[in-house]
């Protein structure tokens, strides 16, 4: 059984054979020297560039290192802006709190972003993992203004703690081959997120349109809302924007459907679904017409351009009157059969792939809450 930290005293529930002894508590400020960024003036060009990084909050977050950022600076804008070296932690203080990135060669930061100059009494992997470890506790020091902001000096004096320089390597090193395979991982799902987009563009675009969308499938509506499941149980799925949001021990569907999304930000969203269900009203479930693979139409659909049907200054909406209209290809249904199998089959996999990158995930955070205090 793991004794409680109070009882154990300033360790982790989790160490490395071989090391012992309490951890000690120090402020962010301890790693290194904090370091707030700053903006070359706008109004002149010459600032800008192609020469050197110049992180913001978009620019974090994404992955842990940083070498892309969407604003380059120049040569001259560089010099008007504090330097960070290789090895530096950046951490978002305004806006968006507690997204994080590690820079890869000499950059610098906007003002919304303080950075840690790592010393060299700790390495800059452990230091890294350490405040994000601890990001979500550090979110009750945001000042809650108009922007959220923890400001430099609340920042540099929030509470961590630190290990022997072999342990902290052993954790950094550990968390950084994790990270690696997560991006790994991201990428090969972007890759079988690519072929599916690319066959399916290919057949919108590279085959010349046949017949509308009206001709292949039927548009069901429903005037069920998300309050009458409220407390319900059973064994079949209700379906709104958000996926299943609710299961009841009655179904009004009993047949392959396509979902796609009417109403709100997500409109045009599809998704295939199978069995018995219900849907709220929010979405319209496309079934198909004989000699029509639904399988084959939903793929269009992942890609169909919904956005020249969407109307309403608030809340957008899409009308299959509308968009049923748009002219599709279609082959002869044995062709259509194939292509959506070969495209089920790439998907499968991409899914599997999903499934693996979330277990990496939770690994890591299992790993965040116990290697660290």
């Amino acid at each position: 059984m793991k004794q409680d930290r109070k009882e154990k005293g300033n360790v982790p529930n989790l160490r490395f054979p071989g090391f012992e002894g309490e951890w000690e508590t120090v402020k962010i400020k301890d790693f290194g020297t904090i370091v707030t960024g700053n903006t070359p003036p706008t109004n002149d060009t010459e600032n800008y560039g192609n020469d050197y990084l110049w992180a913001s909050p978009p620019d974090l977050g994404i992955s842990k290192y940083i070498t892309y950022t969407k604003t380059m600076l120049s040569v001259k804008g560089f010099k008007k802006t504090r330097k960070i070296p290789q090895g530096s932690i950046l951490v978002t203080c305004i806006g968006i709190i507690g997204k994080m990135g590690m820079a890869t060669k000499d950059m610098t930061t906007n003002q919304q972003i303080n950075s840690i100059v790592v010393d060299s009494n700790f390495d800059y992997d452990f230091v890294y993992y350490a405040i994000n470890s601890q990001i979500s506790k550090y979110l009750s020091f945001v000042s809650q203004q108009v922007v959220p902001i923890i400001s430099k000096s609340v920042f540099e004096k929030l509470n961590n703690h630190s290990t022997f320089i072999e342990e902290q390597k052993k954790i950094g090193r550990l968390f950084s081959l994790i990270d690696d395979r997560i991006s790994t991982q991201n990428k090969i799902i972007e890759q079988y997120k690519s072929l599916i987009k690319g066959i399916t563009d290919h057949i919108l675009k590279g085959e010349k349109a046949n017949i509308k969308l009206n001709d292949c499938v039927i548009c069901n509506s429903s005037s069920l809302t998300e309050s009458e499941f409220e407390g319900s149980k059973g064994l079949y799925p209700v379906y709104g924007a958000t996926g299943i949001i609710a299961y009841t021990s009655k179904y009004d569907v009993e047949e392959d459907s396509i979902l796609v999304i009417k109403d709100g930000a997500s409109v045009g969203r599809v998704q295939y679904v199978t069995g018995k269900y219900s849907a709220i009203g929010t979405l319209n479930y496309l079934t198909a017409k004989k000699n029509f693979s639904l399988r084959y139409i939903y793929y269009l659909l992942r890609c169909f351009n919904f956005d020249k049907y969407k109307v309403g200054s608030g809340i957008p909406h899409i009308y299959f009157k509308d968009y049923g209209n748009e002219l599709i290809y279609c082959p002869p249904i044995q062709e259509q059969n194939k292509i959506a199998q070969a495209l089920s089959l790439i998907e499968e996999k991409f899914n599997t792939e999903k499934d693996i990158l979330k277990a990496y995930s939770l690994q890591k955070e299992y790993l965040l809450q116990n290697l660290f205090i």
